[in-house]
C-alpha cells in the first residue's frame, strides 16, 4: 500500500523519509532511486520526488552517475568528514554568538537545557534529541550570520537522524554536560567555550562510531 503524505512541503517530507532510510540502511548503499518507483511508493507525482532527490544529492546522500541517482550510505569516513565540517561551522557560530548576542539572549538556550531536563524526567529520548539539536542550532541563530545558518541547515537534518541512532541512555548526565557547557559560554570565556565544544563533539563522534561499528 502506498504511503500517503500531506500535500504541504511534500518534497521535504519525502526527503526526510528517504534520508532516514538511507542513513539507517533500510535503503542499501548503491540502490537505484528511480523517480517513477518512488512516485508510486509515496503516491505522488514525480515533481516532489525530484525535489526530494535534489535535496538529498546536495546533502551527499544521493549520488548522480550518468544521470541516474543512487543511494549513498554513510561510512566511517563520511562520519569523520561530517564532524570535521560541523566542528568548523559550529566553532565559528559559537564565537560569533558570544560576540554578538546579548546576555539575555542566552536565556532562550537555558530554556532548551531545562527542556532537556524535563525530557530526562520522563525518559523521553525523542524530546531530548530535539532539544539537543535546538541547543546547538541556537549558536547559529545567535551568531546573526544568515549564510552560516544556511550552511548548517542541510547537515542539521543528517545530524538529527545520527543523534537518534546514537541513543543516550544517561540523559541526566547529558543534561548536566549541556548545562556546564552553557555556564562556560555565559562566563564570556570564548576560548574555553570553543574548547568545550571540541570536546563535546569529539565525544559524540566517538559514541556514534562505536555504535556504527557494533551495528556493522
Amino acid at each position: 500500500m502506498a504511503a500517503k503524505l500531506r500535500p504541504l512541503a511534500m518534497g521535504d517530507q519525502i526527503a526526510h523519509r528517504l534520508r532516514v532510510d538511507i542513513i539507517t540502511g533500510a535503503v542499501a548503499d548503491g540502490t537505484h532511486l528511480a523517480e517513477d518507483g518512488l512516485a508510486d511508493r509515496f503516491d505522488v507525482s514525480r515533481g516532489p520526488v525530484r525535489d526530494a532527490l535534489r535535496q538529498l544529492e546536495s546533502e551527499g546522500l544521493v549520488e548522480n552517475r550518468r544521470k541516474r541517482l543512487y543511494a549513498r550510505s554513510l561510512g566511517m569516513r563520511d562520519i569523520e568528514e561530517l564532524y570535521e565540517l560541523r566542528e568548523s561551522l559550529e566553532s565559528l557560530a559559537l564565537r560569533l554568538a558570544m560576540r554578538n548576542a546579548e546576555p539575555e539572549d542566552w536565556d532562550g538556550i537555558q530554556l532548551v537545557v531545562d527542556d532537556m531536563a524535563a525530557a530526562g524526567e520522563r525518559d523521553d529520548f525523542e524530546r531530548f534529541a530535539n532539544a539537543d539539536m535546538d541547543f546547538h542550532t541556537g549558536f547559529y541563530r545567535l551568531s546573526q550570520n544568515r549564510r552560516l545558518m544556511e550552511a548548517w541547515r542541510p547537515y542539521q537534518r543528517t545530524f538529527a537522524i545520527l543523534f537518534e541512532l546514537s541513543y543516550t541512555p544517561d540523559i541526566p548526565a547529558a543534561v548536566e554536560d549541556h548545562q556546564e557547557f552553557l555556564d562556560v559560554i555565559r562566563s564570556g570565556e570564548t576560548g574555553a567555550a570553543v574548547e568545550r565544544l571540541h570536546g563535546h563533539l569529539a565525544h559524540a563522534k566517538a559514541h556514534l562510531r562505536e555504535i556504527l561499528s557494533k551495528a556493522g
